[in-house]
């Protein structure tokens, strides 16, 4: 069957991560809960370390124990303030998503990449990018522009609005919605084995393991393709439809 569509992870696929800004992004959020509660807030620090907690807490339940469902972002810093005593109000506890990941997060993408995604695009295919995320669809999407990424794609499915996460079949099946394709005529890149490898094969996609950023062991997986460069994709999904000419 004909490739008409590829899916891609965003952390570590589309582009490379830092997260050199938190401090300033957390030291501007506790003056507005100061704004917001009065004195008596904890330091920049002390407010950081609370919500990583929660944070690493869901991750290691993703890992471990094979959990999906993924906390909404707000519930996520209002249990993290909580632990300190702090009662923030919920308008502002829905902005926290975007005033904190959104500024705290650097994004590195390769000049390869947007050449990448214009070749498949040349080529007639559709493109989507699906991520695990607790940043909005919103805040993604303004830095997949500025990086010049949004041109490419035609539609970017993230869990903190599905409410789960790869590898749930959901999510995935989202994102072959949006694209009117099948998962026979997909192909996922992504780096991580279990949640971009394992989770679309189990669809039917083919699922290539990038080891650009990150170089994650298959183990006893079998991934369809493992790629050091993303522009290898290109060369990939011509070969398997050349195989169906």
């Amino acid at each position: 069957m004909k490739i008409r569509a590829v899916m891609f992870d965003l952390g570590y696929t589309l582009w490379d991560v830092s997260y050199s800004g938190e401090v300033a992004a957390y030291a501007e959020v506790r003056q507005r809960i100061v704004e917001a509660l009065g004195e008596g807030v904890p330091d920049t620090q002390t407010l950081r370390d609370a919500v990583a907690a929660v944070f690493l807490r869901e991750t290691n339940e993703w890992l471990n124990k094979g959990k999906l469902e993924q906390l909404p972002t707000e519930d996520v810093f209002r249990q993290g303030f909580a632990g300190l005593g702090l009662d923030v109000p919920k308008a502002l506890l829905r902005e926290m998503g975007d005033s904190i990941l959104l500024p705290g997060i650097r994004y590195t993408v390769d000049p390869e990449t947007p050449r990448t995604l214009r070749a498949l695009k040349e080529r007639g295919l559709r493109l989507a990018a699906v991520s695990n995320t607790y940043q909005s669809r919103a805040a993604l999407t303004s830095r997949l522009s500025e990086h010049g990424l949004w041109r490419y794609l035609d539609a970017l499915v993230v869990s903190s609005e599905v409410g789960l996460t790869k590898p749930h079949p959901a999510i995935f099946q989202a994102a072959l919605d949006e694209l009117a394709v099948t998962a026979a005529e997909t192909v996922f890149v992504g780096d991580i084995v279990w949640a971009d490898v394992l989770g679309p094969q189990a669809l039917g996609m083919k699922g290539v393991l990038t080891h650009q950023y990150r170089q994650e062991d298959p183990g006893d997986s079998r991934p369809d393709l493992v790629i050091k460069r993303l522009a290898e994709v290109v060369e990939y999904v011509d070969r398997l439809n050349g195989k169906e000419a």
